[in-house]
């Protein structure tokens, strides 16, 4: 078939946080932060969650792609192309896994049998990225359905911020705003034209230096130093000028989108910047900030907050959702897409 013929929709997404929930007074309450830094007024942030003993990124991912495919109500063997978006890839033990990419693990572990399967990286952006490619390869006859998954431990990161000076290295501090969390997405073919939509992507490798994510030197696992105020600098400074353009090139009318989700650096940041956005296209229909007690998942904080949303009874079959994604570099993408027919019976 025609690639002009061949249309794409989400068929089914999930989210899934591990149980152990932590506050954020217990790592960074005042008397912890440099000059007794208020985090929880600064950031928004009252919690986020982390793994078991047992769990590393890749028992997270397969949470979310068991719930994703059960939604979907297709079988295993139908999903020919499995791409998986951690940044992390991270064992219980602090391993980062290389090769075989994570996507085949996760695909054998799902029992996906006869499927493509390879990793995308890119930073906070990889699932969206991921999408984008996944939506191509079905609208072009290469797929038939996608498994777009990803599972995020990165809490470690705030154990390494902690065993620093803050005064001596306050680019960690921006270390102690992630969490733990896993999402999936299910891609599939459509009668229906324009039920799933993306943006341009917008790249400013001017701020690439920002925030860098690496092997710690002195202790097992990772470590993150972000230039925090520049970096959100960085995206308010050009969100303006992405939103318009991406608007335009999705032939959406502002007013028409049920709901509207940005990734969530922190609660405060994306009230920054729904205030822009509202500024230049009015107010927003129904704004999912809801990363209180999750914090920033790395790439699969929309898949997290989706979950949230439909767990919550906010979400109806048809209805449009507006994604806006960053990832460090600075990478900015937006994807629009038509919510899955039965999405609030979903359990």
């Amino acid at each position: 078939m025609p690639e002009d013929n061949r249309h794409v929709q989400m068929v089914s997404f999930a989210g899934y946080l591990p149980e152990k929930k932590v506050d954020t007074t217990s790592f960074a309450a005042p008397s912890d932060l440099p000059r007794s830094l208020d985090f929880i007024r600064l950031t928004g942030i009252l919690a986020h969650h982390e793994v078991s003993e047992q769990q590393g990124s890749f028992e997270l991912a397969i949470e979310a792609g068991k719930k994703a495919i059960s939604r979907a109500e297709i079988d295993p063997d139908s999903i020919d192309l499995v791409i998986n978006s951690s940044v992390s890839k991270m064992d219980s033990e602090l391993s980062q896994h290389l090769s075989p990419s994570y996507a085949t693990l996760i695909a054998n572990k799902l029992g996906i049998n006869n499927a493509q399967t390879f990793d995308v990286s890119n930073a906070c952006a990889s699932m969206m990225t991921s999408l984008m490619i996944a939506e191509s390869r079905i609208r072009s006859g290469q797929a038939e359905y996608a498994l777009i998954v990803s599972g995020e431990h990165i809490t470690p990161i705030i154990d390494e911020a902690k065993r620093r000076n803050l005064y001596l290295h306050p680019r960690a501090i921006a270390s102690l705003t992630v969490g733990d969390g896993a999402a999936a997405y299910i891609l599939g073919p459509s009668k229906e034209e324009g039920r799933i939509r993306f943006s341009k992507p917008f790249t400013l490798a001017q701020y690439n230096r920002h925030c860098i994510g690496q092997a710690c030197k002195n202790h097992r696992g990772p470590q993150m130093r972000t230039k925090a105020r520049d970096l959100q600098d960085g995206v308010l400074n050009n969100l303006g000028i992405f939103l318009q353009r991406a608007v335009k090139k999705m032939d959406l009318k502002w007013e028409e989108i049920d709901h509207t989700y940005s990734h969530p650096t922190t609660p405060k940041a994306v009230k920054k910047g729904a205030k822009l956005a509202t500024d230049i296209f009015g107010e927003i229909n129904f704004l999912h900030n809801d990363s209180a007690e999750t914090a920033n998942t790395a790439s699969t904080t929309h898949g997290v907050l989706l979950e949230i949303s439909q767990n919550r009874d906010y979400l109806n079959s048809n209805e449009t959702v507006f994604m806006v994604s960053f990832g460090s570099g600075l990478a900015i993408m937006a994807m629009h897409f038509n919510l899955p027919e039965g999405v609030e019976k979903w359990s």
